[in-house]
């Protein structure tokens, strides 16, 4: 099999790889994170408040119980539809969605941008690290939002009203290029993890939005961080690379 190296210093880490693993030392090879495929709620922005409060709206006019915060967090799933066949299979998903639009319109001057965010962003974009947006947000809501949570970055690419994303990462990588051994991508839900999967990618997640720890475990990501900050100061410490195996313990950089 030929290999191919698109700059100098893969070409040195190939060589180096072989030279160390030649004399019985063990060694992983880093590659390079030069993409971003980014989630937006949970991820980047804080949407759960308002999010669960038309959930809640959409679960009366349907005659069911609201949810707590906590409740919620633990039933709520992505694709959206599988969420709504469990809990209101009687009744049909463009009624639900009806319903939920007529709340969501009402709260989501609640989004915030999550901490971090911003700073995030930013250091991509000083590192000449293209960013693409993978999300289930409809596209109003995405430009009322963005606006809100203060955001100036630019996206190389936006992939918005994306109900099962693992439908699509593999157009997202082919569309634009994206080298999977160079592409991570960044999600609070198992779902978002899956669909790095899917696509031969990275899968990191990130505990500021709607799934916990032991939730994203269950997904087998490459890497779980508390937020943004703490990715950041990996890929610091890294020189930007990520190893092909889980290098962190799961768990004890956060």
């Amino acid at each position: 099999m030929v290999h191919s190296f698109d700059t100098p210093i893969e070409l040195w880490l190939n060589w180096a790889q072989v030279v160390i693993a030649s004399r019985g030392i063990p060694y992983t090879l880093q590659y390079v994170i030069r993409n971003f495929i980014l989630d937006w709620s949970g991820t980047l922005v804080d949407d759960l408040p308002a999010v669960l409060e038309a959930t809640n709206y959409v679960l009366m006019r349907a005659g069911r119980t609201p949810m707590s915060l906590e409740q919620f967090k633990e039933e709520f799933a992505l694709p959206f539809t599988v969420f709504y066949e469990r809990i209101t299979p009687e009744i049909p998903i463009h009624q639900l969605e009806e319903w939920f639009h007529e709340a969501f319109r009402k709260y989501q001057n609640q989004v915030r941008a999550l901490p971090f965010a911003n700073e995030f962003l930013a250091f991509c974009r000083e590192r000449k690290i293209k960013t693409y947006l993978l999300s289930a947000v409809h596209p109003d809501y995405f430009e009322e939002q963005y606006k809100t949570a203060g955001f100036a970055h630019t996206f190389d690419g936006l992939y918005l009203s994306v109900h099962d994303k693992r439908k699509v990462i593999k157009q997202v990588l082919e569309e634009n290029r994206l080298e999977p051994t160079h592409t991570a991508l960044v999600g609070d839900m198992c779902h978002d993890l899956e669909c790095a999967q899917v696509g031969g990618i990275r899968a990191i997640g990130v505990l500021t939005g709607y799934n916990t720890r032991s939730q994203l475990l269950k997904s087998k990501p490459d890497l779980v961080v508390d937020n943004l900050k703490v990715l950041m100061e990996l890929l610091r410490e890294h020189n930007m690379g990520l190893p092909s195996e889980a290098f962190i313990p799961l768990g004890e950089r956060t």
